[in-house]
């Protein structure tokens, strides 16, 4: 795997008043590379030299212990010849 290098822009923001609270705005082409929406859930660390903010996705569902079974065995009943040979 090679090294892959990323422009990073710097981007300064107001604050923005939003009710008793602050907010600040993600300009349309930043919300485009992250593919967030309005339903993107994030999660704010506090950081002692200012705010971590990253963006919550919903991960892959993880296969059922019976599922890993069996495809092992599909894998085993395939190439298990194959993979004793190799073994040699």
């Amino acid at each position: 795997m090679g090294i892959i290098f990323i422009e990073v822009t710097v981007v300064k923001k107001n604050l923005t008043a939003i009710g008793g609270s602050l907010g600040f705005i993600i300009d349309k082409p930043i919300a485009e590379l992250y593919k967030l929406d309005r339903n993107t859930q994030i999660e704010v660390i506090p950081k002692e030299d200012g705010l971590n903010i990253r963006f919550l996705r919903e991960k892959a569902p993880r296969a059922s212990d019976e599922e890993v079974t069996k495809a092992a065995g599909d894998v085993n009943k395939r190439y298990g010849k194959m993979m004793k040979n190799l073994a040699k």
